[in-house]
């Protein structure tokens, strides 16, 4: 079955505004999620490789779990309009923002220092097996199916993830400074030169959104003010620099690795492109193929591994090393369309744990939840909402690759985030509600 481009383009749009006319502004996890789906299945049915079209029965499946999301997201916000709760966003006051930012400096600076000795380990394995950095460098696809079999030796496991988690308070910082922060760069190095050590791309990508959702998440709590022109330029010139390194070095990645061009079936106007950069064909097939594998999966009569144990894959790894549980893959099962890969949407995962009710419950209430923690971090102000939240934009964001907490990166992050959060809102924010009753007394 075939749906005209346009018409999903013209959908995503669609729920882009709508997004921005319930939550008043651009940024929110329901445009997020519009935009995404919106882009990524237009882009699948461009046909720039002849992908096999999707049935009728898994178009039904996308469009619900779409309309689910819509719905959890929009239905406490319609009931707030309804009984004509305000929106407005409260006033975020600290005891001593000299001493927040701070904390927030030592907190970032330590959390990369520990996954900056993660990932020297990581080199010094490499170097080890390759003999220097430039063996390391010529060596890009051994390494990838070294890490894609589970094959290299003594690497500290998921404590370089920890740079995930300054990443994200480096966002809430650049927030509340109005700027960004120099200080920002130093965990953001860190996952640099981890994801090139592991001919990898995807931890850049998680640091990119846990960095933007955490940005602007933290304004919501923020008075709106007007900001020069030229302050507006120099931010939006410092995000473009910073977007241009990132996509420079996931393109050396891609390169380094040796990805593969030239596939089966791909038109001749992708074709035009394979000794281009940044846009190749192995861009378009990454942005583009995940429905179809979802596609293949459904056709196949799915997975039925151990509900829960794609969802909750780190918990049930950990119970695998007590003996507890069977280990769960790191990667998973393989599908043609005719191009093989693995990464089938979040629906995937979500069936596989929990049959149809997965992909009948869970959008809704991932959105809901997203909007709960919206309106909580409007109204009171707390950074362990605005982390958990950022989190759970990352699933939004990945929702048309995989389920991103299968991955235990995420899950670190995730727990350190709130960790960290709850000390700066344990020391400041608690400090702060305080002081008025203090002065009473």
């Amino acid at each position: 079955m075939h749906l005209p481009p346009l018409l999903l383009t013209a959908t995503g749009f669609v729920g882009v505004v709508t997004g921005r006319f319930i939550f008043g502004r651009w940024f929110n996890h329901l445009s997020l999620y519009s935009f995404i789906w919106g882009t990524g299945l237009t882009l699948y049915e461009m046909r720039l490789i002849d992908y096999q079209p999707i049935t009728g029965e898994v178009w039904m499946l996308l469009g619900y779990a779409w309309s689910a999301f819509v719905a959890g997201a929009a239905t406490l916000a319609i009931a707030r309009t309804a009984v004509d709760v305000s929106n407005e966003s409260a006033i975020l006051k600290t005891a001593n923002p000299f001493s927040e930012r701070r904390v927030f400096i030592i907190a970032i600076v330590i959390l990369s220092a520990i996954a900056l000795i993660s990932t020297l380990r990581r080199w010094s394995i490499l170097i080890d097996m390759f003999g220097d950095i430039p063996g390391v460098l010529f060596s890009g696809y051994k390494i990838y199916r070294l890490r894609i079999d589970g094959k290299l030796p003594g690497v500290i496991p998921y404590f370089n993830s920890f740079a995930l988690a300054a990443i994200y308070l480096g966002g809430v910082y650049s927030a509340r400074a109005g700027k960004f922060k120099l200080i920002t760069l130093l965990p953001w190095f860190v996952v640099i030169l981890d994801d090139i050590a592991q001919a990898g791309r995807a931890k850049m990508l998680v640091g990119a959104i846990l960095f933007g959702s955490a940005y602007f998440l933290a304004r919501l709590a923020l008075p709106e003010k007007r900001t020069m022109w030229t302050r507006k330029t120099k931010q939006f010139l410092t995000a473009g620099f910073l977007l241009a390194a990132l996509l420079f070095v996931a393109d050396f990645v891609r390169s380094y690795r040796g990805t593969e061009e030239r596939f089966y079936g791909a038109s001749k106007e992708l074709r035009q492109f394979e000794g281009t950069a940044i846009l190749t064909p192995s861009i378009y097939l990454y942005l583009s193929s995940h429905p179809g594998i979802f596609n293949a999966y459904w056709k196949a009569g799915g997975e039925h591994p151990f509900p829960g144990s794609n969802t909750f894959a780190p918990v049930f790894r950990i119970l695998a090393r007590l003996g507890i549980a069977e280990t769960v893959p790191h990667f998973s099962k393989f599908y043609n369309m005719p191009i093989q890969s693995n990464t089938g949407t979040y629906l995937r995962e979500l069936h596989a744990d929990f049959g149809i009710a997965g992909i009948l419950v869970m959008p809704y209430v991932i959105g809901f939840i997203c909007t709960v923690l919206w309106f909580r971090i409007k109204r009171r102000p707390r950074l362990v909402s605005t982390a958990l939240l950022t989190h759970l934009y990352v699933i939004v964001a990945f929702s048309y690759l995989y389920q991103v907490t299968r991955v235990g990166e995420w899950t670190v992050s995730l727990i350190v985030s709130l960790v960290v959060s709850y000390f700066v809102d344990r020391c400041y924010y608690i400090e702060t509600t305080k002081k008025p009753l203090a002065s009473a007394a």
